[in-house]
């Protein structure tokens, strides 16, 4: 499982929503989602009983969104906008930051079902601008989803950039044991 952090700018609105995040984070990423990747195990969870990439290379990402309509199979609001939502996105290199996402696909899998559809919490970003907008659990953002589907609580304390830092800097830890773990079995011969 991956994360992906978007560092793109989208055209119209979205491209404004895009530079508004970002100004207001000092960051560079707007949008995370979380990649679901070959191999995870989460394959009978998909629409389409598969992890494999598409004909276009596009993958099973998760979030939630603010503009985009809920796909047509989603159990609650389907065509309705904003929401948490499930959809393949290719990931060009020029658009997404990709990163190990160390956390367990089925758990972040089965939080997606539980979630899916749920309404977009405007009220979490208006409370960034003015303190007495206050979140609503029901609702989730897209750094809020993807924190949560890690199995981290409360996620609507992170924003985009600070979850792509957190887990990079876990991945750079992790990799690092790994080193270090193979570097001390070649030490003891």
């Amino acid at each position: 499982m991956l994360l992906a952090s978007y560092k793109a700018i989208r055209p119209g609105m979205q491209g404004i929503a895009n530079r508004l995040i970002r100004w207001r984070l000092d960051g560079i990423y707007s949008h995370n989602e979380v990649v679901f990747e070959p191999g995870d195990g989460v394959d009978h969870l998909m629409p389409d009983g598969t992890c494999e990439p598409d004909a276009s290379g596009a993958l099973w990402c998760a979030s939630s969104v603010a503009w985009e309509r809920l796909p047509a199979t989603s159990p609650r609001r389907p065509g309705r906008r904003g929401g948490v939502r499930l959809k393949r996105i290719k990931l060009d290199p020029a658009h997404w930051d990709l990163v190990k996402y160390r956390r367990d696909p089925l758990a972040a899998a089965v939080h997606f079902k539980r979630r899916e559809g749920a309404l977009y919490d405007w009220q979490l970003i208006l409370g960034f601008v003015a303190w007495f907008f206050r979140h609503k659990a029901s609702r989730d953002t897209c750094s809020e989803f993807c924190t949560e589907a890690g199995g981290q609580l409360e996620g609507r304390r992170v924003d985009p950039c600070t979850l792509h830092q957190i887990v990079a800097a876990e991945d750079r830890y992790f990799r690092s044991l790994l080193w270090l773990a193979a570097a001390g079995e070649e030490a003891a011969y």
